[in-house]
């Protein structure tokens, strides 16, 4: 693929440029606008404005009603950068899980796809928020979605892919690619339990109803349901809120209690979230207190299918070669909303090495160029082996 390693400098200058201009989710609208007109330079029917700054761009050659799907995420985190990289943001928030390699590397791809033989139907993903959710408690790959996305741009598979600093792939330093059948990824939800009660006077707490005592047998209760009743899942307590630091004699009318759920079973995250509720209810009710339970987060597991691995496992080897591959790689308790895609779709979601970076999420993570072309490699030949 000498012509797609012809590309390497265009897109890795075009990669400091959305890492010097970085957008949090939802608010990707210049990186949006950057992406639309590429992909209209390379001849692409474009889309815009799905699930809110979404870009879809489709190419169509031949005759053939195959279709295949590649998706990139485009948000940023909002964390000060510290890299003193020539090209580092200086707004505020940050590329710092390197989402702004994986646009620049699938439109990378797309370049090289728009001049390259095939026949059938190339829908490109270029997806807002895979980081947060808007109110309707959507990431960005849910509200395309619920936009209708997979009903307007019909695909029989979908592809992503992250980068992964060699850190956090332990033991898997000498690999390149990494993937696994079955679940790749767990789900993740996040709660906010609010306990209403009656605050009042320190010396009289008779007169009130204490929602720190209940909180507080809530999470203990979270705790011994934890360790008795679940398999594959974690649930933590991640934040407990209550009462005033100014004064040391009042009751609060409120406590709140925030937890993170993960898990590799959706069922189990469903029974976890009916259990949440429960004991929060439960409990609220035998004070004669409020619970208010918001689940601010749903994403499921990220499960990859069988079939699409196969096609997957090919064009990684070619890619790659089979020596740079890890097929059986355990899988990670982080999360990721592909998994959306993947519930409607066949699919999968795949790692490729970033090296010795510092971790994602790191105020002084940076994205590894070398990445885009073995990430825009394994997508053309996806594409080129399905649309043959």
């Amino acid at each position: 693929m000498k012509d797609l390693e012809n590309l390497y400098q265009e897109f890795k200058d075009l990669r400091h440029i959305i890492h010097a201009n970085p957008e949090l989710g939802f608010n990707e609208f210049n990186t949006a606008k950057l992406v639309a007109n590429k992909l209209k330079e390379f001849g692409y029917e474009v889309y815009e404005g799905i699930g809110k700054t979404g870009v879809v761009g489709v190419l169509k050659k031949g005759n053939s009603t195959k279709s295949i799907g590649l998706r990139a995420d485009m948000d940023a985190l909002s964390i000060e950068e510290c890299t003193g990289l020539d090209y580092a943001s200086k707004n505020g928030c940050m590329h710092a899980c390197g989402h702004d390699g994986h646009t620049a590397g699938l439109l990378m791809a797309a370049k090289y796809l728009a001049s390259a033989n095939f026949n059938g139907t190339l829908n490109l993903f270029f997806q807002p928020a895979e980081e947060c959710c808007d109110n309707e408690m959507l990431s960005g790959a849910m509200r395309m979605i619920k936009d209708g996305v997979l009903e307007r741009f019909k695909v029989d598979y979908i592809y992503g892919i992250h980068n992964m600093p060699i850190s956090q792939m332990k033991g898997y330093e000498n690999k390149k690619f990494f993937m696994k059948k079955g679940v790749m990824m767990a789900g993740v939800s996040a709660y906010k339990v609010d306990f209403i009660g009656l605050g009042g006077h320190a010396s009289a707490p008779h007169l009130c109803k204490d929602p720190i005592s209940v909180a507080n047998n809530f999470v203990n209760a979270l705790y011994t349901f934890k360790s008795l009743e679940l398999k594959d899942s974690i649930v933590n307590v991640t934040g407990f809120l209550a009462g005033t630091t100014k004064a040391f004699n009042i009751i609060p009318n409120e406590a709140s209690v925030m937890i993170n759920v993960r898990g590799l079973s959706n069922q189990e995250l469903e029974f976890i979230d009916t259990r949440i509720k429960e004991l929060a209810t439960n409990l609220a009710n035998a004070f004669n207190i409020k619970a208010i339970v918001k689940r601010a987060e749903n994403i499921k597991a990220t499960i990859n299918n069988d079939e699409a691995h196969e096609l997957a496992r090919l064009a990684a080897i070619e890619s790659f070669g089979e020596d740079e591959c890890e097929f059986e790689h355990p899988h990670l308790m982080g999360s990721e909303d592909f998994s959306a895609f993947l519930d409607e779709v066949k699919g999968t979601y795949a790692f490729i090495n970033n090296g010795d970076s510092a971790n994602l999420h790191h105020p002084e993570y940076n994205f590894n160029d070398e990445v885009l072309l073995l990430a825009s490699k394994y997508f053309a030949n996806l594409v080129l082996n399905y649309l043959k």
